[in-house]
């Protein structure tokens, strides 16, 4: 009876036998916002290729400029899941909307999808015990929102940032910070979304199923009704698994924003958006380059997949 319980091991076989796209659905779910007022401040759809043993990490920027195939006009693509909720005050609504622009506008499905807001990401660092980081420079923010702490009361209010350059070990609250600060990149939204990638693959080497299961109901309270996802828990264990053995080099990470070359996937720019009623600040997409390497991640082949301005 003092033999510690064996944790058993998921049948890889529920997803090793095919790739997979994941939409990685992240949220402004601070004080400031109660659903359906809700954009998705991050979007990144992650490939995993399980039978080539890789894994690709595209990031749409949150302000590209795209059709919003259940409204049939243009917007900021982080406006889609709010557009549809908002109609019906419908949580499904609003993600079937951001996956199907997500799916239409750049050509691929979406098998599964995963939401969090902001306390669920920092529960979860939490509860697996921070991640390290490498910071490349110092992060910087005099505007930062102070809206997510244990002892916040103003959802208004703001703080002055900083963390130090070099490795860190950063708790929930800290990587939260680290990828949610706006204001602490010369590129804006696109460093952000590097930043956010760097997250999550650390955030790789802490999931794995010994993990997992021996922080369970830890886990599970931190979910609840911080994340949503349609991966059964077989899949999760299963992907787990599989991403325990994968190395750094095997994942790659895009961001299709601005950029030099045959990697420019945009251009910044401000357009009026009729449903906002004011000008907006936008990434505006380079099909010519974006369609290419989404064709190469995603096996389409000579496809025309990116198709961000709609039907004609």
């Amino acid at each position: 009876s003092a033999e510690p319980t064996p944790i058993p091991t998921p049948d890889d076989g529920a997803i090793t036998s095919r790739s997979w796209n994941i939409l990685l659905l992240g949220s402004d779910s601070d004080s400031k916002y109660n659903f359906p007022v809700l954009f998705t401040q991050v979007m990144m759809v992650v490939h995993i290729d399980p039978i080539h043993n890789s894994v690709y990490m595209v990031s749409i920027p949150r302000d590209s400029w795209v059709y919003v195939p259940g409204n049939g006009a243009m917007h900021k693509i982080d406006q889609a899941f709010y557009i549809a909720a908002a109609q019906n005050h419908n949580f499904d609504d609003g993600v079937r909307a951001a996956r199907l622009t997500v799916e239409k506008d750049y050509g691929i499905s979406i098998d599964r999808y995963a939401w969090v807001g902001l306390s669920g990401f920092a529960s979860v660092i939490d509860t697996l015990g921070g991640v390290d980081i490498d910071l490349t420079h110092p992060i910087i923010d005099d505007n930062y929102p102070d809206d997510t702490g244990p002892n916040t009361n103003d959802p208004y209010a703001l703080k002055r940032l900083y963390l130090a350059p070099g490795p860190q070990h950063l708790n929930g609250q800290e990587a939260l910070e680290y990828v949610r600060s706006r204001h602490a990149d010369l590129v804006g939204d696109i460093g952000r979304t590097v930043r956010q990638q760097e997250v999550l693959t650390a955030l790789e080497k802490k999931l794995n199923v010994v993990s997992i299961l021996s922080n369970l109901p830890q886990l599970i309270s931190d979910l609840t009704g911080k994340v949503y996802t349609d991966m059964s828990e077989q899949e999760l264990l299963a992907f787990a698994n599989y991403g325990r053995n994968l190395t750094s080099s095997a994942i790659q990470h895009i961001t299709l924003g601005p950029g030099s070359g045959n990697q420019n996937y945009g251009d910044f720019g401000s357009l009026y958006d009729p449903w906002a009623g004011s000008y907006q600040s936008v990434v505006i997409p380079h099909c010519e380059n974006i369609q290419p390497v989404m064709n190469s991640i995603f096996g389409l082949g000579n496809a025309q997949s990116c198709n961000v301005n709609g039907p004609g």
